[in-house]
């Protein structure tokens, strides 16, 4: 897919990965246990939305008024996290800077990043000099999880974001989930995956579903789907390129109510990024396993 930050930042799929990661943080910070947040593909931390024409106009960029707060209360949390309310914002934070400000002193933030500058803006953004709970890596994620040292008594929460610029990749992602949940039951794992049609990505959502229900490792899956307007990716890769029809979250271990509250909030969030005049509207279907 060649995930280009700086124009997809702020689209309906980081509305959608980025709202559940703040539902899922809150409810985990309510329990005593420490957290041990950790995630494999961190990205750059921070992005700017300078771009006028940019696909956050059709994500955070439509969630702005107060009547959109109004009809999202559970997604509020989120919300005033990456925008003022009626403003437009010039930056957009990725997931490591949401997971910082909602983890406490007594949790741990493990990143991964392999594109030294991507991991360059990443330590500009996060600044772990002067955050002690953060450890910052120049490492292959998937390894990184897989061999991962978890404080006893601390609950391991993953986020497996990749940028999809190989083929292989859902190898990657299927041997690294499948091996995390057997290896480690009870942790929270949370996958993002395109919606696309074609190879490499058209059924291997269905496939990994069906190795970890194989494995007896029960899970929950969401896609939120563009009914028209359909994205198209800038992939210049003919074995990573096709529509991008929208965007997927694969749960496993999370907590029923963040996914209960997720489940009650997307079809008023589709709803409310949906656009008559440009033809846009989005579609919300879950699946489960186990």
């Amino acid at each position: 897919m060649n995930y280009e930050h700086g124009f997809h930042a702020g689209n309906p799929g980081d509305v959608l990965k980025h709202a559940a990661l703040v539902l899922i943080l809150r409810e985990l910070t309510r329990r005593q246990d420490p957290i041990h947040y950790l995630e494999t593909h961190a990205g750059g931390g921070l992005y700017g939305l300078e771009k006028a024409d940019g696909e956050w106009t059709q994500g955070i960029g439509r969630l702005l008024s107060k009547n959109a707060r109004r009809k999202l209360p559970d997604l509020v949390p989120y919300l005033d996290l990456v925008a003022e309310e009626g403003k437009a914002p010039a930056v957009y934070p990725g997931s490591p800077l949401i997971a910082q400000a909602l983890l406490r002193d007594t949790d741990r933030l493990e990143l991964y990043e392999l594109k030294p500058s991507a991991k360059a803006q990443l330590e500009t953004a996060i600044e772990p000099k002067k955050d002690r709970r953060v450890r910052l890596f120049e490492r292959d994620g998937y390894a990184g999880l897989i061999s991962t040292s978890v404080a006893e008594g601390a609950h391991l929460m993953a986020l497996i974001d990749p940028p999809f610029e190989a083929s292989e990749e859902w190898d990657d992602i299927e041997a690294c989930v499948k091996r995390t949940a057997v290896k480690r039951p009870g942790a929270t794992l949370v996958l993002w995956y395109p919606v696309k049609e074609g190879a490499p990505h058209e059924g291997r959502p269905e496939r990994l579903r069906r190795a970890l229900e194989a494995a007896r490792v029960r899970g929950v899956s969401v896609e939120l789907s563009s009914r028209g307007g359909m994205i198209l990716s800038k992939s210049k890769h003919a074995k990573v390129r096709g529509v991008l029809l929208g965007s997927g979250l694969l749960f496993v271990g999370a907590p029923h109510r963040a996914v209960a509250k997720l489940a009650a909030a997307l079809p008023e969030l589709g709803r409310s990024m949906a656009r008559a005049e440009d033809g846009t509207a989005f579609d919300v279907s879950w699946k489960g396993w186990g």
